[in-house]
């Protein structure tokens, strides 16, 4: 069994979260820093250097974690992976730490791709309808994609996509005629 070296500490920290009623608001913090993270290489190079210990690489990000106001749990859990050296590995921890939140809160988030922005009303009955079908609370984002000529593609959890849009209704009914293309 192939187990991510991650889970142990997703698996903490959702326990922690959830106990706390912090979830979201830590899954946020963390994904920022995380995006942060990843669009920096020299602070990656900084948290990767072997010649600095904890308390100097604490002792540089303490402002920096001041300033985007990292507090209480998810302060101490960002310190901890800093601690075990294992701060760069926080997007695939974001990762494992969405997926079990919402796991355990019956969740599921979904991408709704669109020609052009939904009204509220109309997001708002795609989001019921999605959730009817899912049987989960749906977390829903809306991104517009002007390839799409009407209608529209959820992207459900991280493997499901569901198109109802008129051009995936053209593909399917051309599909359809070329598999029917020869039958009397």
């Amino acid at each position: 069994m192939n187990r991510s070296p991650y889970l142990s500490y997703t698996r903490a920290l959702v326990d922690l979260a959830i106990e706390s009623g912090e979830a979201d608001e830590i899954g946020e913090q963390l994904e920022g820093i995380s995006r942060i993270l990843e669009a920096n290489p020299s602070l990656k190079s900084f948290l990767g250097r072997p010649d600095l210990d904890y308390k100097e690489k604490l002792s540089a990000l303490t402002p920096f974690f001041d300033s985007l106001e990292i507090n209480g749990l998810g302060r101490r859990f960002l310190q901890v992976l800093l601690r075990k050296k294992r701060l760069l590995s926080l997007p695939q921890i974001c990762f494992h730490f969405r997926e079990s939140i919402d796991s355990r809160l019956n969740r599921v988030r979904v991408t709704l791709s669109v020609p052009f922005p939904f009204p509220t009303e109309d997001l708002e009955s795609v989001r019921r309808a999605l959730a009817e079908r899912t049987g989960k609370e749906v977390i829903l984002r809306q991104r517009e994609d002007p390839s799409l000529l009407g209608g529209w593609v959820a992207q459900v959890g991280p493997s499901e996509l569901w198109d109802a849009s008129i051009k995936g209704e053209l593909t399917r009914m051309k599909l359809k005629l070329l598999e029917n293309e020869g039958r009397p």
